[in-house]
């Protein structure tokens, strides 16, 4: 009997260890960055910018955050430098750190790098990046929308500070191997399609990210934008997403399109910068200041493909000190 069990203890050990290594040698499957070269011409950066800063949320992930004030927007001089902690308390498995993406410390990388690591999740090294990082989402967007976004953020200032490593507990940092995978790229729709071009800028701006509730991987759990996900954010407060389906008991189903548009331009960002916030006070982590400078066709587009999602009756509360 004992020589039948450590047979099988012998051979599991043996599979085991043939498994791990089939993560590290086989994942992730994507190609090589290959020999793409942008061309920074001034209209991919001026689309760049206002990706990058109004829309994509690059500013916002990849910067630390003035954390009294409303809405957390970054710090003026850490801007794109990253540092901004996506952590354990927050319910994920280890702490993720995002990183410094300026031209300080991204300017050895060709722009095939940069480009697969945008939408492919697969860092110059070789390191998978984790899908806090909605690599999956930026795969499926317009090639020249990402291209303006490289662009972009080749000339943005550069910021030389060093940000912590990110640690990934295991075995998730094993499994995240499996999931970077080539992009898909899709022609961004002519804007006049609202539906059809508000469900592309819904992905552009990640919607679906945050308005839907995942587990500790990243996966969807709950109702597309239903909201609803616990968010343990900086000086303790707990912050939910709201339901933005078309329910009309607990989503925006009874909002106007002039009152949707209105609300994300009912101040700049300069005036959200003076809204300083005490402790216990109402707080969110929903980015206003940067989607304040959305355009007004952009955010119509947002609310007539939101019209057409499912319903969904799931009533939030989007603050709760702690």
């Amino acid at each position: 009997m004992g020589k039948w069990i450590a047979i099988v203890v012998g051979a599991v050990v043996v599979l085991a260890g043939a498994a791990f290594a089939s993560l590290y040698l086989v994942f992730p499957r994507v190609s090589e960055p290959g020999t793409i070269k942008v061309d920074r011409t001034l209209e991919r950066v001026q689309r760049g910018t206002y990706l990058a800063n109004a829309v994509m949320g690059c500013v916002d992930c990849h910067s630390r955050h003035e954390e009294d004030i409303y809405s957390m927007p970054p710090v003026r001089t850490a801007e794109f430098g990253g540092g901004l902690v996506f952590s354990r308390e927050m319910g994920l498995p280890g702490n993720i750190v995002s990183r410094n993406i300026t031209p300080g410390v991204m300017e050895d990388w060709t722009d095939g790098e940069f480009v697969r690591a945008i939408t492919a999740g697969v860092s110059r090294d070789g390191r998978v990046l984790f899908p806090v990082m909605p690599y999956h989402t930026y795969g499926t967007l317009d090639r020249e929308d990402i291209y303006s976004v490289v662009a972009y953020l080749r000339v943005i200032q550069k910021v030389t500070r060093a940000v912590p490593d990110t640690e990934i507990d295991f075995p998730v940092s094993l499994l995240i191997r499996l999931t970077p995978a080539d992009p898909t790229f899709h022609t961004r729709p002519n804007p006049r399609d609202t539906v059809a071009y508000g469900r592309y800028m819904v992905a552009a701006a990640g919607c679906a990210e945050c308005h839907t509730q995942r587990d500790a991987q990243g996966n969807p759990a709950g109702p597309a934008f239903g909201g609803g996900q616990d968010m343990l954010m900086p000086r303790k407060f707990l912050a939910r997403p709201a339901n933005i389906t078309p329910d009309t008991a607990t989503g925006i189903g009874t909002w106007t399109k002039e009152a949707f548009i209105a609300r994300f331009k009912s101040r700049t960002e300069a005036e959200y910068r003076t809204m300083r916030v005490e402790p216990g006070q109402p707080n969110t982590f929903m980015p206003w200041w940067a989607y304040a400078s959305m355009t007004p066709e952009d955010l119509a587009a947002i609310y007539d493909y939101l019209r057409t999602v499912a319903p969904v009756s799931n009533k939030v509360v989007t603050f709760e000190p702690r």
